[in-house]
């Protein structure tokens, strides 16, 4: 009996040993340095990162645990953290709870800081973002990629979509602008962009949207139109367009046709094309040639760049810059960049071996004469291409000051070529651009211009047809209204309807203010349109003709911006963005200003 009893105290020593060696071993797993950067979840099944939310299985072990530490926060030290945990740090710096006001408010920041500067969503993963937001607030924890792009992303898209929604609703006239582009992924879309004038009188520009067409196997014209519409009918505002603003392409043409839109040529792109086809002449092809060479050699050889920048005894010291077809007015930009640092270049060619030969005194009498000629083209371009300013109003004096302009450097020019290259600008500008002036909205837009008026015109009949125009637009705005009679008479009421409309009929009135307009005094160049008709009464035809004139733009540009601007969002980092995802982030990186405007300007 008393070895039985032995036997079975021993059994009970053994197995309170096996016990305790086992919550040993378990506590001794628990306090693997891993444990520091993971929860487990109550089942002890999986284990999600206190860094990024990351969840992971833990298979009754940590090498999984480890190896994500090791990937994707290699910059964190698991011996730091550890001694860390053991200070009175974590009780300091207690992380901020889920519904913190504060952690809100830099949620918020982040997924702005990601839309405005551009940058991918796994930045939240990089070790050294990671440390930088550590340091400048302990207490919070940034998101992980998904839920930064699927929820606070996606929450900031919404809220700017719903008060994108009640301002256009509130806009009477808009105009569009739209251009086709393809993407590093080899993607085509479609962007678009809406302009108009608010209640307070300033011109607003948003992206209303950035996709990919309709049916992405051809850019056929039906196709463009079909996408084109499908944007406007979302937004609710294709029965407000006034105009729509492409480039030259005729399919582009064609779209605004099947829309039964008005359509607006680029003024920008055509101002290229008249420029490029000067520069394709025979007789400059030489010294342009030479140009590029030697902005090549500069560019290739770091040396001679090194003695180049020596060589120039100013403060500043320039690089060359080269001419890029596709890039608007970058040959003029060129040769005046080596105009301006000609002694330089001439220093370092000729002191160096196998250098290109420098320019001689007849080749910079071309060059300064073709920039004498191009530079009012480039800034003709620069002035079309605001998107913040009127430009509907300037198109017709543009062409109009560019032939005077043109006209005045004749007797200036100091050879040949640059004689050529005049009379070549001359016939472009007739042949592409005078058109301009025969077009109804941009002859009613230089008509309601208080600097411009009749006399921003090259041809008075052009200034007179648009003022017949300008007329049919004002009486259609206005419908009579019939007053109740009080005649006492039933008789005699034909007299009293007849008292009652003479003189004020829609054209009358439409006559009488437009007269009126025309007499008063032009206002200086340097007056904003816009601050002009915001001081009329409200209940004036011409303020709100102005108002619907006035916001079409006179170039595509401010689409390209915004699909330039979307090339850096879909970047090597982020080559595999989805279409929607390009579409929030381009949406956002365009229209962040609205979370700050006031629906009631």
């Amino acid at each position: 009996m008393d070895k039985f009893l032995q036997g079975e105290y021993d059994k009970g020593i053994s197995a309170k040993s096996k016990s305790e060696e086992d919550e040993n071993q378990v506590k001794r797993i628990g306090k693997s340095k891993v444990w520091n950067h993971f929860k487990k979840s109550q089942d002890g099944k999986t284990a999600s990162c206190m860094h990024c939310n990351k969840v992971y299985k833990t298979s009754g072990n940590t090498s999984n645990l480890f190896d994500h530490m090791k990937r994707l926060h290699p910059g964190i030290s698991m011996e730091e953290q550890q001694k860390r945990a053991n200070t009175i740090v974590p009780f300091l710096f207690n992380q901020y709870d889920r519904d913190s006001s504060r952690k809100k408010l830099i949620d918020n920041a982040l997924a702005v800081l990601v839309s405005a500067d551009m940058q991918p969503f796994s930045i939240v993963e990089d070790s050294g973002f990671r440390e930088f937001v550590r340091v400048l607030d302990p207490r919070y924890t940034l998101p992980s990629r998904k839920t930064l792009q699927h929820v606070y992303m996606k929450n900031i898209f919404e809220d700017l979509k719903t008060k994108l929604f009640t301002i256009l609703d509130r806009v009477n006239s808009c105009a569009i602008t739209a251009d086709l582009w393809t993407s590093k992924a080899n993607e085509s879309y479609i962007t678009a962009t809406c302009h108009f004038i608010t209640k307070d009188f300033v011109l607003r520009s948003v992206v209303l949207a950035t996709k990919p067409l309709l049916d992405d196997s051809n850019h056929s014209a039906q196709n463009i139109a079909s996408s084109l519409r499908g944007i406007c009918d979302e937004w609710n505002i294709f029965d407000k367009i006034a105009a729509i603003t492409t480039d030259n392409a005729n399919s582009m043409i064609k779209a605004c046709e099947f829309l039964q839109k008005r359509h607006l040529p680029c003024v920008a792109h055509t101002i290229n094309l008249v420029v490029q086809s000067c520069l394709a002449i025979d007789c400059l092809q030489d010294i342009l040639l030479k140009c590029k060479r030697i902005v090549t050699y500069f560019k290739s050889s770091s040396i001679a760049l090194s003695k180049f920048k020596a060589s120039q005894e100013t403060d500043i010291k320039y690089s060359l810059i080269q001419e890029v077809p596709t890039r608007w007015n970058s040959a003029y930009h060129m040769i005046e960049r080596i105009l301006l640092t000609n002694e330089a270049i001439s220093k370092v060619l000729l002191s160096t071996s196998k250098a290109p030969t420098p320019f001689t005194a007849d080749e910079v009498a071309i060059l300064k004469d073709i920039v004498q000629l191009l530079s009012p083209f480039d800034n003709a371009t620069k002035q079309v291409s605001s998107s913040t300013s009127v430009t509907a109003s300037l198109i017709v004096p543009i062409v109009c000051g560019l032939l005077h302009t043109l006209d005045s450097f004749r007797l200036k020019l100091n050879s040949f070529e640059g004689i050529e290259a005049l009379n070549c600008l001359v016939d472009q500008v007739k042949k592409r651009l005078l058109g301009y002036e025969k077009r109804t909205f941009p002859k009613m837009s230089t008509l309601l211009d208080p600097r411009f008026k009749k006399q921003g015109f090259r041809s008075p009949f052009n200034a007179d047809d648009g003022l017949h125009a300008l007329e049919n637009e004002l009486a259609a705005l206005k419908t009579p209204t019939e007053k109740e009679s009080d005649c006492q008479q039933p008789l005699f009421e034909f007299v009293v309807k007849n008292i009652s409309t003479l003189g004020r009929t829609n054209r009358v009135d439409a006559i009488v203010e437009l007269q009126q307009y025309m007499r008063a005094a032009h206002s200086p160049q340097q007056t904003d349109p816009l601050k002009f008709w915001k001081g009329a009464p409200d209940d004036s035809l011409l303020k709100t003709t102005a108002e619907r004139l006035f916001c079409v733009q006179a170039s595509s540009t401010e689409s390209e911006r915004s699909f330039s601007k979307t090339g850096q969002i879909i970047s090597a980092r982020r080559a595999s963005l989805k279409a929607k995802n390009v579409d929030i982030l381009s949406f956002l990186n365009k229209n962040m200003w609205i979370s700050n405007y006031s629906i009631n300007e």
